[in-house]
């Protein structure tokens, strides 16, 4: 692919600056704990590359083990793709993810407190779903803060408000990138960033000279579908061996699964089992749609009207 940069037609590189593995941790439905994802490292770089991305961007949640993984795996198998070490950091202000990382860093800090830690490693950082109404987010502090770039185009959002917002608020003076913030292979690469060359390091560079464009677009309802009947499988796989009893399992980021109370794990696999014999995903997938939009909607009002007071 090329694009026109500054007046030059140049080879344009595809990277995802942010997704996640089974590193991400739980997350909750109400008091019910789920894993934010159950794909393993290796196979997101494998999805990446079938994908035609030169570059992944590995950003679990307050976790960088994953990223290591990812990158030692490309690296050591002579794989034509970069992964860049990355973590979406919880902090006191909102989520902000750290690019090119060297070491974990801690959640709970202030938003300042960690970008200037994030830089301190060379890295970049970049505001993801800077509106969102389900994850904690900077809003339209992102101007104020020391960014790299702000992610205007999240696939995970599949609103146009959310983005919207961004795409409206973002200064020009932040790289605008887009992330798939895929949480399973079939969301990867739904929303990419463009950048001019191919590595690693050409991305680097293009965001400090924000010569960023995001490409893409909201994954389809169809990903999201599978995403969740993904979590219903990997989780009765991991039930299932608790069951048989077949060992250690201290080594799977998901080992909470395993130290589940047995009672627990049978209510689980009945759970995982419905979801995925019966169309409860397809359910779940269409009232979660008019959900999103809802809550869209009122995020822009919202938005727009402490903008114009």
């Amino acid at each position: 692919m090329t694009g026109v940069f500054s007046g030059f037609s140049i080879s344009l590189g595809r990277a995802d600056l942010h997704t996640h593995t089974h590193y991400s941790g739980f997350s909750k439905v109400g008091f019910i704990p789920y894993p934010e994802s159950v794909t393993p490292p290796e196979t997101m770089v494998d999805t990446a590359m079938k994908k035609g991305l030169d570059v992944l961007c590995i950003t679990d949640h307050n976790e960088i083990k994953g990223a290591w993984r990812a990158e030692r795996y490309a690296r050591e198998n002579g794989l034509e793709i970069e992964v860049v070490v990355g973590e979406e950091v919880s902090t006191a202000d909102g989520e902000v993810l750290g690019l090119f990382l060297q070491e974990r860093i801690p959640k709970g800090l202030s938003a300042a407190e960690t970008i200037e830690i994030i830089h301190d490693q060379d890295g970049l950082a970049v505001a993801p779903h800077p509106f969102s109404y389900r994850c904690p987010s900077l809003g339209a502090r992102i101007n104020e803060f020391c960014l790299d770039g702000v992610e205007v185009l999240n696939a995970a959002h599949r609103d146009i408000y959310v983005n919207g917002l961004a795409q409206k608020n973002a200064s020009s003076s932040l790289a605008h990138t887009g992330g798939s913030d895929a949480h399973s292979p079939k969301m990867l690469g739904d929303a990419y960033t463009e950048f001019p060359g191919k590595s690693a390091g050409d991305l680097y560079r293009a965001i400090q000279q924000r010569e960023t464009n995001p490409g893409g677009g909201p994954a389809p309802l169809r990903h999201w579908i599978l995403w969740n009947v993904e979590i219903a499988h990997g989780v009765g796989k991991r039930l299932i061996a608790s069951f048989r009893g077949e060992g250690d399992k201290s080594d799977d980021p998901l080992e909470r699964v395993y130290q589940m109370r047995r009672y627990n794990k049978v209510i689980a696999m009945g759970a995982c089992m419905a979801f995925m014999a019966t169309p409860l995903p397809l359910v779940c997938g269409i009232v979660g749609e008019g959900w999103i939009r809802w809550k869209g909607r009122k995020k822009w009002k919202e938005v727009s009207s402490a903008m114009n007071g």
